[in-house]
C-alpha cells in the first residue's frame, strides 16, 4: 500500500515538474527556501521508484542485482535510506564495462531519436561513451540556466559566455554549450587563449565575459599580458577539478567572481554548484581548525574540501564505509539509470539545518548572511582512486595542490604537479614529487622550496609526516622541479586532462628522466 501511495504521489509531482521545466522562472520555485524537508523526502522516494523501474526494465541492472542476491523490490520497512544501503554499488569496472550500452538502457535498447552521446576520458585517458536522453538533458539545461540566471542578473553588462572547456565529444564542453545557448550569447572556443583574447578584443568592453574552463587554464589565461584585463568585466566559472582559496584569490584579481561546479561524466556535469555561501563557509573552515573538525574530515584526508550545494530532489548521495560518494540519479526518465554509482570521490553530505547552528554558535553571522538556498552541502575531498600510498600513509594530489597554491611564489612559478609512485631496483616502493615550472617562471631558486613543499604536505597530512619519520633512509620521498615540458612533463598537453598521479612499474623510471637527487629530511 505504501508503495502504491508513494508512487502515485510521485506521478503527480513529476507532472507538475514537467509543467515547470520550460521556464527558468517557474523552475526556480522548486528551490525556494523552507521546503527542504519535502525535497529531501521526495528525492528519496524518487530514487526508490527509479531503482525498481531499472530492476524491471534494464537487463544489465536486473542481472547485476541477481548476482548480488538482491530482488527487484526494495524492502523499505526500515526506511528508504536503510534499504538503499543494502543495494550493491556499481562503478565502471563492476557494471559499465561488463555490459553493453544497450543492455544498460531502459528496455535493453537505445532510443532511435533524441539521444546525445558524449565521452569522458577518465584518469586512464581511454574514452567511455555515455548516452543521454532528452529528459535528462532538459533537466541539466534548466539547472545550468537557473544558476546562470542568478549570476547574470547581478552583472553590470550583458553577459557573453566564452566556453573554454575542451570541445568535441567531451561531456562538459558539449553539454555547457547546449545548455546555455537558449539563455545567453555564447561562443564555444575551447581551451585556446589566443582565440579568447582575439574574441574579447573584437567585441570590446561592453560585455561581462563569463569564462568557463579548468582552474589551471584560467590561471594561465589571466597571466597572459597581451590583454589589459582590468579594462574588462569578467566572471570565471570552473569545473573538472578543485581549487585552493589562494588560487581563487589570485583569479579574483582579474574576475569579479570565481565559482565552481561539481559533476562527473559518469553521472551528470552539474550535480552541485558553489555559491557565495559555500565559498564563505570554506574560507571560514580554512581559518578555524575547530570549525573544520566539527564540520569536515579535513584532518583525516589532509585536504581542505570543496563545498557545493545540490538538490536532493534530483540526487540521493550517500557515503560508503570507505568514505566514497555513492550517487543515485533519482530521475526516472534517464535512459541509462545509475543506481548507487560509486565515482570514487571522497566526500559526505551535511544538511543546512546541521550547519547553521554551528556557524551561529561560532559567531559567524557574516557567513550565515550569504545563504540564499537551503539546499544540503556536499563536502568533496577529491578522488579516492587518484592517491598514492607511502609507507602506510595516503597522499592525495589535492593536498599537494593546496601547498603549491598556498604560497604566492609557488603559485606563480609552478604550472603542474605530479605524485609519482614507483618501485626501485632494490624492490622498495618510492614516492617522487614532481613539479613543473611554467614557461614564464624566470629564475626561481628552487633549492629552498623543496623543504617548503614537504613541510606543507606534512602539516596537512599527519600520517604522511609520521610515515617520513619511520621510513627507511633509502625510501625517503624525493622532490624535483622540472623546466617547462621536460622530464616527466615532456608530453604534457597530449591528453585532455592533467595527470596528477603516476604509478610506474619496475624499470619504467628511467624512461621519464626523473631527478631523484634530493630527498626529504626525516624530521620536520
Amino acid at each position: 500500500m505504501k508503495r502504491l501511495v508513494v508512487f502515485t504521489l510521485l506521478r503527480v509531482v513529476d507532472g507538475l515538474v514537467k509543467l515547470a521545466m520550460p521556464r527558468v522562472e517557474t523552475h526556480r520555485l522548486l528551490l525556494v527556501p523552507g521546503i527542504e524537508p519535502l525535497r529531501w523526502r521526495l528525492g528519496r522516494w524518487r530514487a526508490w521508484r527509479t531503482m525498481e523501474r531499472a530492476a524491471r526494465s534494464v537487463p544489465a541492472y536486473r542481472a547485476f542485482l541477481r548476482e548480488h542476491g538482491q530482488g527487484r523490490r526494495l524492502d523499505t520497512r526500515n526506511g528508504v535510506e536503510a534499504a538503499f544501503a543494502r543495494l550493491p554499488e556499481m562503478d565502471k569496472e563492476s557494471y559499465v564495462k561488463r555490459w553493453s550500452i544497450a543492455e544498460r538502457c531502459l528496455g535493453g535498447r537505445l532510443p532511435r531519436r533524441g539521444v546525445v552521446v558524449d565521452e569522458s576520458s577518465g584518469s586512464s585517458g581511454v574514452p567511455t561513451s555515455w548516452v543521454r536522453g532528452p529528459d535528462e538533458r532538459q533537466a541539466t539545461r534548466q539547472l545550468l540556466q537557473l544558476g546562470f540566471a542568478r549570476t547574470s542578473a547581478e552583472l553590470p553588462h550583458p553577459p557573453f559566455v566564452l566556453n573554454a572547456f575542451s570541445l568535441g565529444a567531451w561531456a562538459t564542453g558539449m553539454n555547457v554549450t547546449a545548455s546555455l545557448t537558449e539563455s545567453t550569447m555564447i561562443k564555444s572556443i575551447g581551451p585556446d587563449p589566443d582565440k579568447i583574447i582575439q574574441t574579447m578584443r573584437e567585441f570590446g568592453t561592453g560585455f561581462t565575459y563569463v569564462i568557463l574552463s579548468y582552474p589551471p587554464f584560467l590561471k594561465g589565461l589571466f597571466e597572459d599580458d597581451r590583454l589589459d584585463w582590468s579594462q574588462y568585466t569578467i566572471v570565471a566559472a570552473f569545473g573538472g577539478e578543485g581549487i585552493s582559496e589562494n588560487m581563487r584569490g589570485h583569479i579574483l584579481e582579474y574576475a569579479r567572481a570565481v565559482l565552481g561546479s561539481y559533476g562527473a561524466s559518469d553521472l551528470e556535469i552539474n550535480l552541485g554548484i558553489e555559491t557565495e555561501f559555500t565559498v564563505a563557509l570554506r574560507r571560514a573552515i580554512a581559518d578555524d581548525p575547530d570549525l573544520a573538525a566539527r564540520l569536515t574530515r579535513q584532518q583525516e584526508y589532509g585536504v581542505l574540501p570543496m563545498i557545493f550545494q545540490f538538490n536532493p530532489f534530483g540526487y540521493l548521495i550517500e557515503t560508503n564505509d570507505a568514505g566514497e560518494l555513492v550517487v543515485t540519479i533519482a530521475r526516472a526518465e534517464n535512459i541509462s539509470p545509475r543506481i548507487r554509482y560509486n565515482i570514487h570521490d571522497r566526500g559526505h553530505v551535511t544538511r543546512m539545518r546541521d550547519v547553521l547552528p554551528v556557524l551561529r554558535e561560532k559567531g559567524l553571522s557574516a557567513v550565515v548572511a550569504e545563504k540564499f538556498l537551503d539546499l544540503p552541502l556536499l563536502f568533496h575531498y577529491g578522488r579516492s582512486d587518484l592517491s598514492v600510498d607511502y609507507n602506510g600513509a595516503v597522499v592525495a594530489p589535492d593536498a599537494l595542490r593546496d601547498v603549491l597554491q598556498g604560497d604566492p611564489a609557488l603559485l606563480q612559478a609552478v604550472e603542474n604537479h605530479r605524485l609519482i609512485a614507483f618501485e626501485d631496483a632494490a624492490g622498495d616502493r618510492q614516492l617522487h614529487i614532481a613539479l613543473q615550472l611554467s614557461a614564464h617562471a624566470g629564475d626561481l631558486d628552487t633549492g629552498p622550496w623543496r623543504d617548503v613543499v614537504v613541510s606543507g604536505l606534512r602539516r596537512l597530512n599527519l600520517d604522511f609526516s609520521n610515515a617520513i619519520r619511520t621510513a627507511a633512509p633509502a625510501t625517503l620521498p624525493t622532490v624535483a622541479f622540472y623546466a617547462h615540458r621536460t622530464g616527466p612533463f615532456a608530453r604534457d598537453g597530449a591528453k585532455l586532462k592533467n595527470e596528477y598521479v603516476w604509478q610506474l612499474g619496475p624499470g619504467e623510471v628511467d624512461q621519464h628522466d626523473l631527478d631523484l637527487g634530493w630527498t626529504a629530511p626525516r624530521e620536520a
